[in-house]
């Protein structure tokens, strides 16, 4: 089925969303931006709730004002074409405006009254290409690429605009290697991974190793810690910090610096931890745990119950699997968030004001421009 229409807004995935006043269903389409008229074909993926569907744009009648040629050749749509920056379609302010909007939904779905809260505009990335510094490719030995989006093909690439130079190397690099025999996936696997960062050489390189977590823009990252320490410089000394998700100290290096007494840093992963330690910062305690393991929060509540401040930055899932662990916080009066999903931060946050807390500020930064990916800078006060 085929219809005319016009792209109203984007899910939260990122997808122009188009009515059809045929059969009265929203239908997502991706590759699509707010202010696109166009014809759509119905995909046979319709949602179970019969509200929503998938659609696919046949022909752009007419373009979106903030609508633009993409520059980058492998994106696309198809199920081998790369979809690893699917709003460069668009221009960068608009960008911005649609994250900061992404952002607002999911705190006015999680119950947030958006008129009690000051919401800045979010801060842009300095530079739009040659950012990344770190990605992972698949490879079945005869491609190299990235997933094509809702398939389980390699999307090919010889080339990304988004990463800066030393991975774009390593990329070169991996491209003459082909074919590889031993990059073959064992049978029932479609591919193998490698990943990659700009603190990797080429001969360090192996194939299915996961290297350690790092922000993926150093530019962004560092106004990150900047706004960090600002903000710590700006209340009282706090006397005992516990950092949640601290891989291998990004941010402790900045509560080290704050003149704290006592941090106590919590990973899961032993590498990052191992990491961490080998800074040697002041008054940190570095500890290997596993913050969703199951009676985690009994057996450290000695230790964590008269800490004044938390610092988390927990992986896309937020705190879900975390209930009831602000209950052994018995003396904590500020919370810093950091959070890479809009989504599970707006249910969190949502929590906390349910126990007492108020979010106190929001700051908004682009990590990773041409994506739907925003991340948030937020502070929970206790109030008294």
């Amino acid at each position: 089925m085929v219809f005319k229409g016009q792209i109203t807004h984007l899910s939260q995935k990122g997808l122009g969303v188009v009515q059809n006043k045929q059969d009265g269903i929203a239908y997502f389409v991706s590759g699509t931006w707010p202010g696109d008229h166009g014809e759509f074909e119905i995909i046979d993926r319709t949602l179970p709730n019969k509200k929503y569907g998938y659609a696919k744009l046949v022909q752009l009648i007419q373009p979106s004002v903030d609508r633009q040629q993409a520059p980058c050749p492998f994106l696309g749509t198809t199920e081998t074409a790369c979809a690893g920056c699917p709003w460069m379609i668009a221009s960068y302010t608009s960008q911005l405006e649609q994250k900061r909007n992404r952002f607002k939904y999911a705190l006015q779905r999680a119950g947030f009254n958006l008129e009690s809260l000051s919401i800045p505009p979010v801060h842009p990335s300095p530079v739009q290409y040659g950012y990344r510094n770190r990605f992972q490719l698949k490879t079945d030995g005869n491609q190299l690429g990235f997933v094509a989006e809702g398939s389980h093909r390699i999307a090919p690439i010889q080339d990304c605009l988004v990463l800066n130079e030393a991975c774009k190397t390593l990329l070169h690099k991996l491209h003459n290697q082909l074919p590889r025999s031993d990059w073959q996936p064992i049978k029932g696997a479609n591919w193998n991974f490698i990943d990659l960062d700009d603190d990797l050489s080429f001969e360090q390189i192996r194939l299915n190793h996961k290297r350690p977590f790092k922000q993926g823009n150093c530019t962004q990252n560092t106004w990150i810690k900047a706004w960090l320490s600002s903000k710590l410089a700006a209340n009282p000394v706090p006397q005992k910090i516990i950092e949640l998700f601290c891989g291998s100290g990004n941010f402790t290096e900045i509560l080290a610096a704050s003149g704290c007494r006592s941090i106590i840093a919590y990973e899961a992963e032993l590498d990052a931890i191992q990491q961490l330690r080998a800074k040697h910062l002041p008054n940190v305690d570095a500890q290997s745990i596993d913050l969703f393991k199951p009676l985690v929060w009994k057996i450290i509540k000695k230790v964590i119950s008269d800490a004044d401040t938390l610092v988390l930055d927990p992986p896309r899932a937020g705190l879900k699997n975390m209930k009831g662990f602000l209950e052994y916080f018995r003396a904590l009066k500020t919370v810093y968030y950091i959070s890479c999903d809009p989504e599970s931060f707006a249910r969190d946050a949502w929590a906390f004001t349910q126990k007492g807390w108020k979010l106190a500020e929001i700051q908004l930064i682009d990590l990773f421009p041409h994506t739907p990916h925003v991340e948030t800078l937020a502070i929970l006060k206790k109030q008294q």
